[in-house]
């Protein structure tokens, strides 16, 4: 843990906007919780935002690395003369009183696209500004494929959106916020994409960044392929966001109603709709840190939370799910906890003695429980396989699992801790640290993961057989467990014949259980790993729920420079 010279060093690292943030948010811990807390809160802040500079110094080597110069974006703009599939991209940007600076900058990435068959739409929505309607003006004389459209009065984000999107003519399009901006090389490499693949997307997103004031490229998201479990729980796709214009057309373009979380609220009604969702793993967008900008600080808009949770529940509601959405942490995460009518029979495969199974039925709100040495002793709708060493942490931890084993779900882990509190389990990542690691392992408890992937539900390649549900169908039909392997082993190949039927695996941190006493942490190796590399190859090397630009030689997501 950082000193006081390490917090003291960190303050004044940052600018004077964050310095005052810094000052506000320990005056309110204190008066709150009093000076030991706010004190060991401070030394963890500094300890995570010299691990954050650390990470940053590591990004601005792979961005020396990956970003095209001059000479290689120009052979990219020859190459991409000859794609056969040549659409046309329609860039919808919505203004308000923008400051000049950003939107000049905003307008020069466009026009600096190596990509040429693009078009871009700014809805001016009202703006009173003059500097604003000055810097449009001029924004609209720079180039014809420009097109300012003004609307009479501030109608909000959605409407002014629509308006955009009526007037555009493009085969996709590309939403652009109006203080942020697009490498030169985004478009053309999204394009790109699209002449990859033998369907195309009808939505495809990117990576992105952060651009600090003095413009330098920060906070690196190297996201996940797509995962219907995360972006029910945070609107991780974000930016670049690219689909088919028609489908936008089709699902209704922006609704008011969800202004401030419009674009999720977009999302979960083309993911009703959408053939196909792509990630495209490079960072083709940056955010701008600018005061109260979301970039900035994530709870700088309250109202984008609340939004966001609206949406989420009208995607239930219309749907015809049953339930409720809750509240995670930070603002803009979420937590749907879906409904259950019946209690099916949960049946818990382990070597449980009667002294296991009383203190597990003491620590479990399920009643439907019976135990089971093997899958083929159990009667149950549910099977469990559970390590007696770990103990339920609340009692709707079964619960919790439960509801997340969904239609289209084949199997579900919880979140493990060890004896001393720290990260067991939070999903495992193929290919990190050898057949599959456990990223943040030995972490604080709390810890919020990347991007805080710890704190949310979400789809990962396998979870450890130490609490694995899943259904006494899906168990079936994917050949159940491989008993000549060890549990770790066995469960990682089960969860991979699972994925291979196109059934999910999911982790839920709702789940919580923790080992009673210490114990090293599950490792594959020797005839195991030899033996799931000959079954499964290459499968083992690309893990799709992690990034390829991550590293997997240590387990905490960092960038591989």
């Amino acid at each position: 843990m950082p000193g006081w010279l390490d917090v003291w060093r960190s303050f004044w690292s940052r600018s004077g906007h964050e310095r005052a943030r810094l000052l506000r948010s320990a005056w309110h811990a204190f008066r709150q919780h009093g000076a030991a807390p706010t004190a060991n809160r401070m030394r963890r802040s500094a300890r995570l935002a010299a691990d954050r500079d650390a990470e940053n110094a590591r990004y601005a080597q792979w961005c020396r690395a990956h970003t095209p110069d001059p000479r290689a974006l120009e052979a990219m703009k020859a190459a991409s003369a000859r794609f056969a599939y040549q659409p046309l991209v329609s860039i919808i940007t919505p203004v308000y009183n923008t400051d000049p600076r950003w939107l000049h900058a905003c307008g020069a990435s466009v026009v600096a696209q190596a990509w040429p068959r693009w078009e871009w739409h700014v809805a001016n929505d009202g703006s009173d500004d003059p500097r604003t309607l000055e810097t449009l003006a001029e924004l609209a004389a720079i180039d014809a494929r420009i097109t300012v459209h003004d609307l009479p009065e501030n109608g909000g984000i959605s409407a002014a959106s629509n308006v955009a999107l009526r007037a555009a003519a493009g085969d996709y399009v590309a939403l652009l916020d109006h203080d942020d901006a697009l490498p030169p090389h985004a478009l053309l490499r999204v394009v790109e994409r699209l002449n990859q693949v033998e369907i195309r997307p009808d939505v495809l997103y990117t990576d992105e960044d952060k651009l600090e004031p003095d413009g330098s490229r920060s906070d690196a998201y190297f996201k996940p392929d797509w995962s219907p479990e995360l972006f029910l729980s945070n609107m991780y796709v974000c930016h670049l966001l690219v689909a088919r214009r028609a489908l936008v057309v089709e699902a209704g373009g922006f609704r008011s109603a969800f202004d401030f979380s419009q674009d999720y609220d977009l999302v979960l009604r083309l993911m009703e709709r959408a053939n196909r969702i792509d990630h495209l793993p490079d960072v083709l967008y940056h955010w701008r840190k600018v005061p109260r900008s979301t970039a900035t600080a994530g709870g700088a808009k309250p109202t984008a939370h609340l939004a966001g949770r609206r949406a989420l529940q009208d995607y239930l509601d219309r749907n015809g799910v049953e339930g409720s959405v809750a509240d995670a942490e930070p603002p803009g995460f979420y937590r749907i906890v879906y409904a259950l009518h019946t209690s099916p029979a949960v049946s818990v495969i382990g070597p449980f003695n009667a002294h296991d199974q009383a203190r597990l039925r003491a620590g479990t709100s399920w009643s439907s429980l019976e135990f089971a040495a093997s899958a083929a002793e159990a009667t149950g709708q549910l099977l469990l396989l559970l390590n007696p060493a770990f103990e339920p942490q609340s009692p709707d931890w079964l619960e919790a699992l439960v509801q997340v084993l969904r239609p289209g779900v084949g199997a579900v882990g919880g979140k493990l801790l060890r004896a001393d509190g720290t990260v067991e389990h939070i999903g495992l990542v193929l290919g990190l640290d050898g057949v599959a690691g456990r990223p943040f392992v030995n972490a604080p408890a709390d810890h919020p993961g990347y991007f805080g992937n710890a704190r949310l539900i979400r789809t990962v390649s396998a979870v450890t057989g130490d609490c694995l549900l899943t259904a006494r169908d899906t168990f079936t039909r994917a050949g159940g467990l491989d008993g000549s392997l060890g549990r770790e082993a066995a469960a990682i190949d089960y969860c991979l014949r699972v994925s291979e039927r196109s059934e999910r695996v999911v982790f839920t941190p709702w789940s919580l259980l923790r080992r009673r006493v210490p114990a090293p942490v599950p490792h594959v190796g020797g005839d195991d790993e030899r033996r799931l590399r000959a079954r499964w190859g290459d499968a083992l090397a690309r893990d799709p729920c992690y990034s390829p630009h991550l590293s997997t030689h240590v387990l905490d997501y960092r960038v591989d420079a």
